[in-house]
């Protein structure tokens, strides 16, 4: 019943070589056993198909799921270009894929499908269950896709995961299952497996200023705060902050909104338009409350430990391997310093411990109470046990 774990990276320019590498130092690793899946991230400079020809090339044809993402993460570091893979084994792991284009234009309906193949395995598990999302952070439905997911996939099977990417391009992202590479959709790795896995989401921001009323907004545009212009409301609390200092004064400050057990959704404001309006990463509903955030690297350093302590809580011995989903603009917050983070989640699981990971544009998985959210700036931890 152990739960192997194994990973791979790479930073080769020639895109099948980088894949092929990447699989083969992880199937090498976990030898003598065969992995039962693969999962893999990716960096958008790569020709994603060639990537996914050479994985599957060294695996022996095993079942993989993927994405491309705004950097990378592994036991060596944090890279914004190259390949990790994460190979699992176990005789009771199980994984059912599924892949659906189209998150864009229809969220709920792709949540729907990607369910409807999952269905046989969702009405009759055979043990506990968790659905790995990978889906097009470039988007802009993702707040819909996850609310949608969350209701298609029952309060039986927690989501974790995280937004495709790219290098901040901000043009196209690839998701893939097996052989399968596209653009605009969502992959899922559903895992059943006998082992106890867990999940731990925390930010570390922290409220800047008083809460204000959002008066009106549609999808991600804010346009009042307190029934005035958004960007006024903001220059009257920060009477230094311009339209030109705006997108860097907004990397330690995100919008919070306040939620019913105590913690704060993070919203990731982008930029501020003429007509005084701010547009967000993700939407923000009208009449909420939002408070203008802010943190250090210390207080994103210790959210970061917490969620993986969360996450091996729910463990009923050690780790068998580490799945992280940072969020891409604490990358750039953190700079280099985003290898410390990662190197204080492995001081708590342990540093022997596989982990693998990808800077993502917004992060799924649930607080401690309630369905999943969509989330940004914030670091997501996925554990899965040994035994």
């Amino acid at each position: 019943m152990t739960t192997h774990a194994a990973t791979g990276a790479s930073q080769i320019e020639h895109s099948y070589d980088a894949g092929f590498a990447a699989a083969q130092q992880a199937c090498t690793q976990l030898a003598p056993h065969s992995p039962t899946c693969l999962i893999a991230f990716t960096t958008d400079a790569y020709d994603q198909a060639a990537v996914v020809q050479g994985i599957r090339a060294a695996s022996q044809q095993a079942p993989l799921i993927g994405c491309c993402a705004g950097g990378i993460i592994s036991n060596a570091g944090t890279f914004t270009h190259g390949v990790v893979l994460l190979a699992l084994a176990s005789d009771d792991l199980k994984l059912d894929l599924s892949l659906v284009a189209g998150v864009k234009a229809d969220p709920g309906k792709v949540a729907d499908q990607l369910a409807d193949q999952l269905e046989a395995v969702l009405d009759n598990p055979t043990s506990q269950q968790a659905a790995l999302i990978l889906v097009d952070g470039l988007a802009g439905t993702l707040t819909d896709f996850v609310q949608h997911a969350t209701a298609a996939f029952g309060p039986l099977c927690p989501l974790v995961g995280g937004g495709a990417g790219d290098s901040f391009q901000f043009k196209q992202t690839y998701q893939f299952v097996n052989d399968q590479v596209i653009s605009d959709g969502a992959a899922v790795g559903l895992l059943q497996s006998p082992t106890p896995m867990g999940i731990g989401v925390q930010h570390g921001w922290e409220p800047a200023a008083r809460g204000l009323v959002v008066t009106r907004s549609e999808g991600t545009i804010i346009y009042e705060l307190d029934g005035r212009p958004a960007f006024a409301v903001y220059q009257e609390l920060f009477p230094d902050l311009t339209v030109e200092n705006f997108g860097r004064f907004v990397i330690d400050h995100p919008i919070g909104l306040p939620q019913i057990n105590g913690e704060f959704l993070i919203r990731d404001p982008l930029r501020t338009h003429p007509d005084g309006s701010i547009e967000c990463i993700a939407s923000v509903p009208k009449n909420v409350v939002a408070h203008i955030m802010h943190g250090s690297h210390e207080t994103l350093f210790n959210a970061a430990q917490l969620a993986t302590k969360r996450a091996l809580a729910a463990l009923n011995g050690p780790p068998a391997a580490l799945i992280i989903f940072d969020c891409v603009s604490r990358l750039a917050m953190l700079g280099d310093a985003a290898a410390t983070e990662v190197q204080r989640i492995r001081e708590v699981a342990g540093l022997d411990v596989p982990v693998v990971g990808m800077f993502s544009f917004g992060e799924i998985a649930a607080a401690e109470t309630g369905g999943a959210l969509f989330h940004n700036k914030t670091v997501v931890v996925y554990a899965i046990g040994q035994a």
